[in-house]
Parts: C-alpha cells; sequence; structure tokens
C-alpha cells in the first residue's frame, strides 16, 4: 500500500472534505449510524479506500426519516488523469463525475485541478427494498433484506432509441459465462459499420456481456458486466443496465433469485437531512428540467410541515443538474436567551 497523503484543502462553505491525491491512498469520513446505540449520536470514523478498482459502495442506513449516506469528498488531480479512469478507479460513472464538475474538462483536467468526487448519494424514494435502479443518476441501489445497509453502483443504460424502460420486474436467472445472441437491430447496426456479427457471440473478450449476468423477467433484459468499462455510466447500450466487471461479482453475490428490481426515473429527489429539506438533481434523459414537476416533488414532501423554501436554489439546483445533494429549505436563526429576552422587551 502506498504511502498516506497530506489534505490539501477542506471546503467548509460547500461541505467537501478533500483529502490527498487522485495517485494514492486516501481517507474518508464518514458518517455511520450505528443501530446498536440506543441515542441518535453519530460516530464519525476514518474509513481508508485504496484508489486501485472499483469496488461496490455499502453504507448503514440511516434513519427512516433521513434520506442521505456518504459525504462528498473533492481530489487534486495530475495531468495525467482523466475522468474515464477516475470514474473506474473510484466506482463512479462518467456522466456523474461530467455533472458535478462542469467547469473541468473532463479529458483534459490539467495539473492540481479540483474534482468533486460524487459519493454523497440521496436514497432514492419508496421502500428500502430489492433493487432500485434509477437511470437519469446512472445508478443502482441494492437493500439487502434484514441486514440494514445499502449497496450502490454505478451503471450504464440505454441510449437514444433503445431506452432502458421504467418498469418493475424480478431476478430470475444468474449466469456465468453467458453467450450473447446479438438482435436484429445489433446486427444492422454493426454492419453498416463494416462489422458483420455471428449469430451468437461465445464467452470471452469479445462479449459484451462480460462474464456475468444477471437476468430480469423483463424479456431481453439484464443487469450485466462488460468487456468496454469505459461506458458505464452513460448511455450506451441498446436497452440492458451494464456494471463494471467487479460490481457485477459484488452484486450477484449478493441478491438472491426472485429479489424486485424497481427500474424508476427520476432526474429529481427530495429527502430531509439533519432537519432540512435537500434536493438532488440530474438531467432528465430528454429534454429540459421540468420545474412544475420538481415543484410538485417539494410540496409533496413538505406537506404542511412548518418549512421555508429557498425556491431560487432549489430552480438553479434543476438547471445546473450536478447531482450533487444540497438543502433547499431555510433554516431559521437561533435566537439566544438575552436576544429573547430583549425582543419580548
Amino acid at each position: 500500500m502506498r504511502a498516506l497523503i497530506a489534505a490539501f484543502v477542506v471546503s467548509q462553505g460547500d461541505a467537501l472534505k478533500t483529502f490527498g491525491n487522485s495517485t494514492g491512498t486516501g481517507w474518508r469520513l464518514t458518517q455511520w449510524r450505528l443501530s446498536r446505540w440506543r441515542s441518535t449520536r453519530w460516530l464519525t470514523v476514518l474509513v481508508g479506500f485504496v484508489a486501485a478498482e472499483a469496488a461496490a459502495s455499502t453504507f448503514i442506513l440511516p434513519d427512516p426519516n433521513d434520506g442521505l449516506v456518504g459525504e462528498p469528498v473533492a481530489l487534486k488531480v495530475t495531468y495525467e488523469d482523466r475522468f474515464s479512469t477516475l470514474a473506474m478507479k473510484y466506482d463512479l460513472g462518467f456522466e456523474e463525475l461530467r455533472h458535478a464538475n462542469p467547469d473541468v474538462d473532463p479529458w483534459i483536467p490539467g495539473e492540481g485541478a479540483r474534482v468533486v468526487l460524487p459519493t454523497q448519494f440521496m436514497l432514492p424514494s419508496g421502500p428500502r427494498d430489492g433493487i432500485v435502479i434509477n437511470l437519469p443518476e446512472y445508478r443502482l441501489y441494492y437493500f439487502p433484506k434484514g441486514k440494514g445497509t445499502v449497496m450502490t453502483f454505478p451503471i450504464g443504460i440505454g441510449r437514444t432509441g433503445f431506452q432502458t424502460p421504467a418498469a418493475t420486474t424480478k431476478v430470475v436467472a444468474k449466469i456465468n459465462n453467458p453467450s450473447w445472441y446479438p438482435t436484429k437491430a445489433h446486427r444492422v447496426e454493426h454492419a453498416e459499420m463494416g462489422d458483420i456479427l455471428p449469430t451468437v457471440v461465445p464467452p470471452g473478450p469479445d462479449n459484451p456481456l462480460g462474464d456475468l449476468a444477471i437476468q430480469l423477467t423483463l424479456p431481453g433484459y439484464f443487469l450485466h458486466g462488460t468487456n468496454k468499462p469505459f461506458g458505464v455510466g452513460q448511455r450506451v447500450s441498446h436497452g440492458c443496465v451494464r456494471l463494471y466487471p467487479v460490481d457485477i461479482h459484488s452484486l450477484a453475490d449478493a441478491v438472491p433469485i426472485g429479489m424486485q428490481v424497481r427500474i424508476v426515473d427520476a432526474p429529481v429527489k427530495v429527502a430531509w437531512h439533519d432537519g432540512a429539506l435537500w434536493m438532488e438533481a440530474h438531467p432528465p434523459l430528454e429534454g429540459e428540467p421540468d420545474m412544475a414537476r420538481m415543484t410538485q416533488i417539494i410540496n409533496r414532501a413538505i406537506d404542511g410541515k412548518n418549512v421555508t423554501i429557498d425556491w431560487t436554489r432549489a430552480e438553479e439546483m434543476a438547471r445546473t443538474s450536478t447531482g450533487v445533494p444540497g438543502p433547499i429549505s431555510i433554516q431559521e436563526p437561533m435566537i439566544q436567551p438575552a436576544q429573547q429576552s430583549a425582543a419580548l422587551n
């Protein structure tokens, strides 16, 4: 293991903690809620992470009334770094990195550039059960039954014209070393590029399914590995969901046959965190951000609660769609006893 590297900045204003650089081993502050504690105290522990290969992010689930896990981290990158390699190194997707860093060139970030790793996640709405895939987020969440944890993985999804459908389905099989049977659309597309596909592509380095596939009851759709990891986190498939090779194995090892899979299209999510309402916005798969829909989601979340929303900030978050969660409710300033007395007089 390479030597630990020194932190270079801690940004209080945007709640980012920055540790080290992209070439070595860093340390990330992660808050874990300990279910065995009777109080609601939080223990902050140092969790080491090695920037060597992608690996699943697993978090202890927060209280049902809290919807955030993890923390964002920023890195000082080197001249050789690219978003595609950083994404694979830190188990993120290319589009996640690009959206979180709109002012950084994804192909040549530049020596010493500060790159935000979007490693704070807002849990999807609805039951914390089974697999939930949020298409605009390019991310999969898995809630193992009875474990009190959540695993999350970056994913690649269907491109325009071959959209991954929003649906509820189930895991029906796990296939090691699958063969790939190209559809007519695949063969036509490849033929136009001068690449004649066989009827069956056997297991091996040329198989786009990778070495493991999870079959769904949704006909023709799989969660699978890939022989092109740089496509994870992008719209590149003909509808299937792609994971990094190490991630598909982690998921398949954890998920039982029959597990429910919910595929949703939720560019805007809101959740409560530390008494405030937070929002996370991603670019919609088609068209522009829907401000009316965003307003409905926020109003449903507050539902009569005595809370003031910073609508200007919410609209700006929806427009920029960085995917980085942030508070949108306005905290009233605390009045000290002396101030209270003066106010009463």
